[in-house]
């Protein structure tokens, strides 16, 4: 009998000939050696064949690095040469440790090898050819590089720090990975998409999507709601805001919009925004008595401001009430209910005598207005109900299930404290939510709470306690549970949407240094969470700090920056340096240090950097006197990227509108830097409509707003006479780095 080895696997092909005994040929085992390291990639095989001398059968062995393996190498042997060309089909084989060439396979890969039978000599290089396709295809296979599936919650957390931050593009990988690791039903994803798409203000986008008719219907988050209305007013209404022209805006209202989109405004609470209040006003005008929408509306708005005037003229269009009270209360309240008028029908609920039906209503008023304020008054109700009609509400599924996700925002077990209702317990504040975090006892409704009270405890509530927000302060740094940790750090998003809506308060010192604190000890670093980190700092720079607090506050973020490891970094790298060089320094030597920090990152990231980026870093670091630090980094950069596709900006005219100067002063350089050829124009009227800014919102190639540094009057003026096929394009945040960025994604979509 005579064998030919041949290895089938990574690498070259090994084969020995003219071997007459029954064992394998010393050199064979000790060519072996070099693939069992191979054989640790998942899947990979090596065949070893045997040939008899007389040309009869044919065998081959088949060895696995594991059992895993050796189950997956079966199903893929089979598929490749099956009865067809063997006699294998499938099963483990049972080696014979009497014959020495299967002992020596059993001695080294145990029962993760197995033999497959070629009964006809005339198949033998069919089998063969087929089984080295197998290996060069596995050869040829990508590698899977395993990523481990992060928790759905802390997913969750990058997303609304992404939004808070407007990182879209981080955004939308965050939903990515949720829908890859099946963490999420369908629907949450379809809003989280919606949110997404209003944080980049793609109205047109959300009203295309082919979920629209499905997502009028069902129940939703209050902020996806808020999306919806203010895309569909940006689509049908806000082009009527120029010169006020109220009725025609009414008419496209009543026509176009309500009869498609009644559904979105049954109930205001807990949604805000100008699209917010003008369309609920307009809702109001559709039906006699509609929604009783006070003059407080205007109280957000500057008096003599276009859209006061605007809201104020919206409000003269709606029909009275009639002034006649209504015979009976409770069946105006259930008419109103009927109708889709929800804030109206738990206005008129609340004033009715305890009663089941008053109960009835007001749970289904809670339900669907989502307030924390709302969800208290129902288990009031509840709570004084008497046992019957306590059993009797129970015994209805609809409004028991309501009852119990309304008793799950209590900050309380109720079945362990029957002295305490669910009522008196939903937290009124941050310090109560923060207390109720060093409980034992997890509390599922954590985060949801903390999301609600951020849209429906008032600022100006808040900045009136002065003893709240030193204990709001000192609550955010205490020790807590491990759940009530997590909870707070999911939640911080929501807290920091809250904290920043007035920007920097000297009132709020204290909560931005815990913070702070809270946000960098977080030892899951992330690119959206970075971003959330700077714009903390850039609160506490702005309403002065120490040396030593400068000098921490730096450190912090350098190593948050550093420990990102993204090229995407970049930007928010010079929005930190550009933070720097707009504030008060009382620490240089630190402020040197935090930009050598920063053009390391560049360093790093060099093949991946853009030369805007770079443009810009190089006027930051002149502007601190420290031109030296980048050294050869342009060379490096220059000689690492193709051309430019900034030169597609040549012959251009470029507007710029933000409130901050420098920051449109600094883009305009470097933009004249990359495209010497170009018109720039620079904007930062507070009001808005001067012939300039007509001429260039008329006109310009690419307009851009820093959303986060204009005026409301200002934006609208400009979209208004902007061209339908050139749209503006909107900076995600106030500094330069987000000008040059909007641009530099716009160029690179064409």
């Amino acid at each position: 009998m005579s064998f030919e080895t041949e290895f089938f696997g990574p690498g070259n092909r090994l084969r020995w000939e003219a071997m007459r005994s029954g064992s394998l040929p010393p050199e064979v085992g000790q060519r072996l050696g070099p693939f069992v390291e191979d054989l640790e990639r998942e899947r990979e095989i090596v065949a070893l064949p045997r040939v008899r001398e007389d040309g009869g059968e044919v065998a081959w062995y088949v060895l696995c690095s594991s059992p895993r393996t050796a189950r997956i190498a079966r199903d893929e042997v089979q598929a490749f040469l099956g009865p067809t060309y063997s006699n294998f089909e499938g099963r483990p084989t049972e080696l014979d440790p009497r014959d020495r060439v299967e002992a020596a396979v059993l001695a080294k890969y145990r029962n993760n090898a197995f033999r497959v039978e070629i009964p006809d000599p005339n198949l033998f290089e069919i089998a063969r050819e087929r089984l080295g396709l197998l290996t060069r295809l596995q050869n040829e296979r990508p590698l899977r590089h395993a990523r481990r599936t992060r928790a759905a919650g802390r997913v969750l957390r990058d997303f609304e720090y992404a939004l808070l931050t407007n990182q879209e593009r981080v955004a939308t990988d965050c939903i990515e990975e949720l829908r890859a690791a099946g963490q999420l039903s369908a629907a949450n994803l379809l809003f989280l998409e919606v949110r997404r798409l209003a944080a980049g203000q793609h109205w047109g986008a959300i009203l295309a999507l082919p979920e629209l008719e499905l997502l009028l219907t069902v129940a939703k988050p209050r902020r996806v709601t808020e999306a919806l209305i203010r895309a569909v007013y940006s689509t049908y209404l806000k082009e009527f805001e120029e010169n006020g022209r109220v009725e025609a805006a009414l008419h496209r209202f009543r026509s176009e919009v309500w009869p498609r989109f009644r559904n979105l405004y049954q109930t205001r609470a807990n949604l805000f925004g100008f699209e917010v209040d003008a369309s609920f006003l307009m809702a109001a005008t559709t039906v006699p008595g509609g929604s009783e929408i006070a003059e407080t509306v205007l109280d957000a708005y500057a008096p003599g401001s276009p859209a006061r005037a605007y809201l104020a003229k919206l409000l003269e269009s709606i029909r009275k009430p009639s002034t006649v009270a209504p015979v009976d209360p409770l069946a105006s309240a259930r008419e109103a209910y009927t109708e889709g008028d929800i804030d109206r029908s738990y206005e008129l609920a609340i004033t009715l005598a305890p009663s089941f039906e008053r109960t009835a209503l007001l749970v289904r008023c809670a339900h669907e207005m989502g307030t924390l304020v709302s969800a208290k008054v129902a288990l009031e109700s509840i709570a004084s109900l008497s046992p019957p009609e306590r059993a009797r509400l129970e015994q209805n599924l609809r409004l028991s299930r309501m009852q119990a996700s309304l008793e799950a925002l209590s900050a309380v077990e109720t079945k362990t404290t029957p002295a305490q209702t669910p009522a008196e317990e939903i937290p009124s504040s941050w310090p109560t939510w923060l207390k109720r975090l060093r409980a034992p006892e997890p509390w599922k409704s954590a985060v949801f709470v903390a999301e609600t009270g951020a849209r429906e405890w008032t600022m100006e509530t808040f900045l009136k306690d002065a003893d709240g927000i030193t204990e709001t302060a000192d609550l955010l740094l205490d020790d807590r549970p491990p759940w009530g940790q997590e909870a707070l750090r999911d939640a911080l998003p929501y807290f920091v949407e809250f904290c920043m809506s007035v920007g920097a308060d000297v009132r709020l010192k204290p909560v931005y240094e815990s913070l702070f604190v809270a946000i960098a000890v977080d030892p899951q670093v992330s690119l959206p969470q970075t971003g959330a980190l700077i714009r903390i700092a850039q609160a506490r720079l702005e309403l002065g700090v120490s040396k030593d607090e400068y000098g921490d506050i730096l450190g912090q973020v350098g190593s948050a920056l550093q420990a990102t490891e993204s090229p995407s970094v970049a930007d928010l790298a010079l929005e930190a340096l550009e933070m720097l060089v707009n504030a008060a320094c009382p620490n240089i030597d630190g402020r040197r240090q935090f930009a050598i920090r920063v053009v390391a990152i560049f360093q790093r990231w060099y093949k991946r950097v853009d030369r805007a980026q770079l443009a810009l870093l190089k006027t930051l670091v002149e502007e601190l006197e420290m031109a030296e630090t980048t050294g050869a980094l342009a060379k490096e950069i220059s000689g690492s990227q193709p051309a430019s596709e900034w030169v597609q900006l040549e012959g251009k005219r470029i507007a710029m509108y933000s409130l901050q100067e420098s920051a449109l002063q600094r883009a305009a350089l470097v933009i004249g830097e990359l495209c010497p050829g170009i018109r720039i124009d620079t904007f930062s009227d507070h009001v808005g409509g001067s012939a300039a800014l007509k001429k260039a919102s008329t006109s310009a190639d690419i307009f851009i707003i820093a959303t986060g540094a204009a005026k409301h009057a200002a934006t609208t003026f400009i979209e208004g006479h902007r061209p339908k096929d050139l749209k503006p394009l909107y900076a995600r945040g106030q500094g330069s780095a987000s000008l040059l960025s909007a641009i530099r994604n716009h160029l690179a979509k064409k």
